[in-house]
């Protein structure tokens, strides 16, 4: 068992969750937030989980103080008078409530030591179901983390929450940072899922570096769901799809749980998916992390991740280079570093991926390999950002992403872009929707005026390395 001291509080929880243990179940319980609770849950109410949890630390308690355990078992379980227990044991009633105050603390002590195990397991499971951190630390997230943990958090819709953007920008991050803020902090959900259908991912220093796995169906992700949160595994056992969907209905509308889908986009069937997650949710939520956004489906909560301001931008770049010893880039002027400021913007693995090449190279020289999409590593980060996206568009998206370099200072309004289109307007607002799905355009302003843009990296892309795509079928690296 964990030492730790117990909290005064838990003794007067566990004294009232014994005073309830016959009560009705829809009476509740003073423990229904800690993790031996909800996890025993699963497969029942909380009041009913509790008088579970609290068998097994009488059952501990017992091994090195049976009389205690025994008292106490007489007293609340069995709902004797304190002045049958008194006449059993042979002492004076106001011995039994002495007694009955020790064995209370001892059960508390028991029950919290266990509590502190159960909770540190659920840390190493977590561990285990989430990839590792690309991260040792953030910049310009703190806003984004708060917003979306209070829309987590909440009792209420939306049960569906889908962080958005281009590929980079940090949607997985942000995902893997949430989740644990909230399993080491709170106690509102019973237990986490995290299933991961991406199919390559990008590491500043090495390039593009595929999973070696089939890619993820509607199925599998159900059968990954099922494993991790009714076996305790981590990978995919193989269950029938109705039977996996029965099992996962039933605990996932029980009790709250926290899953994270990352990467949905790439998920092969995820159109049938999407109904079958609005199903199960509620009142457990998902976290959905996409490089599109499912706008056509209701019920679902969109954040678009924007991109890092210039100030944090600068201090990414900084702390990159000081993880690699590179005083001569962490310790320069924000004018010296503006250059990268102006050609990438605030996409985090490019900042990662300039910052990396100046260990080799000047920074004139990757500025300009990155503007004029030259050399491995800049023709890299295009593909993985970008190239599912264009070869997804039709060509009246594609030229109008290829016209906004044209506005991409302030952006511009749907009659600025008309006059620079030979788009009639139905057929801009259709390509405009169609590029905002696909993460490629933002959009700001308010109910009155809309404004439409695009990242600064998106236009180096689209001012040199989209001229070598148009017209071709070309595979990615």
């Amino acid at each position: 068992m964990l030492e730790a001291e117990t909290p005064a509080d838990f003794t007067v929880s566990v004294h009232e969750a014994l005073q309830l243990w016959s009560k009705d179940p829809a009476a509740g319980s003073p423990l229904e937030n800690l993790t031996l609770v909800r996890q025993e849950a699963k497969s029942g109410s909380i009041r009913r989980a509790t008088n579970q949890v609290i068998l097994a630390a009488l059952k501990n308690l017992a091994v090195d103080y049976e009389q205690d355990a025994a008292l106490l078992r007489a007293r609340f379980l069995d709902g004797k008078a304190v002045a049958a227990v008194a006449n059993e044991r042979n002492v004076a009633e106001i011995t039994v409530y002495k007694m009955q105050r020790r064995a209370i603390d001892r059960l508390a002590t028991t029950l919290f030591a266990m509590e502190q195990q159960a909770a540190a397991d659920r840390q190493s499971t977590l561990d285990l179901r989430l990839p590792p951190a690309t991260y040792d630390r953030l910049f310009g997230v703190e806003a984004h983390l708060g917003d979306l943990r209070n829309i987590l958090l909440a009792p209420e819709a939306p049960w569906l929450v889908s962080i958005e953007g281009i590929g980079g920008i940090g949607k997985t991050t942000l995902a893997h940072q949430l989740v644990r803020n909230i399993a080491q902090h709170e106690q509102v959900f019973a237990d986490f899922g995290w299933v991961s259908a991406q199919p390559r991912f990008f590491q500043a220093g090495e390039g593009i570096k595929l999973v070696d796995e089939p890619a993820l169906t509607a199925n599998a992700l159900l059968e990954a769901l099922v494993t991790q949160l009714m076996t305790g595994a981590t990978g995919i056992a193989p269950i029938a799809p109705e039977r996996a969907m029965n099992a996962l209905e039933t605990q996932l509308r029980k009790i709250p749980h926290l899953i994270v889908v990352d990467n949905l986009e790439t998920v092969a069937d995820v159109e049938s998916l999407l109904p079958t997650l609005i199903r199960l949710a509620g009142p457990s939520k998902f976290l959905l992390t996409s490089r599109e956004a499912f706008h056509e489906r209701t019920g679902i909560y969109h954040f678009v991740v924007p991109e890092l301001g210039e100030p944090d931008a600068l201090s990414l770049v900084r702390h990159e280079a000081r993880l690699h010893n590179m005083p001569y880039v962490a310790g320069t002027s924000d004018d010296d570093l503006h250059p990268i400021y102006t050609a990438v913007g605030g996409n985090p693995l490019a900042l990662r991926l300039v910052t990396g090449q100046l260990q080799i190279l000047p920074l004139t020289q990757v500025l300009e390999n990155l503007r004029e999409a030259k050399g491995k590593r800049a023709e890299e980060l295009y593909n993985f950002i970008y190239w599912s996206a264009w070869d997804r568009l039709p060509s009246a998206a594609q030229d109008v992403l290829t016209l906004m370099p044209l506005f991409a200072q302030n952006g511009a309004d749907l009659a600025a872009i008309r006059r620079g289109s030979d788009l009639e307007e139905d057929d801009l607002v259709e390509a405009l929707t169609y590029l905002a799905k696909l993460s490629l355009v933002n959009l700001n302003g308010d109910l009155h005026a809309r404004r439409y843009g695009i990242h600064r990296l998106t236009e180096s892309f689209l001012l040199k390395e989209v001229i070598k795509w148009r017209g071709e079928r070309k595979t990615p690296a």
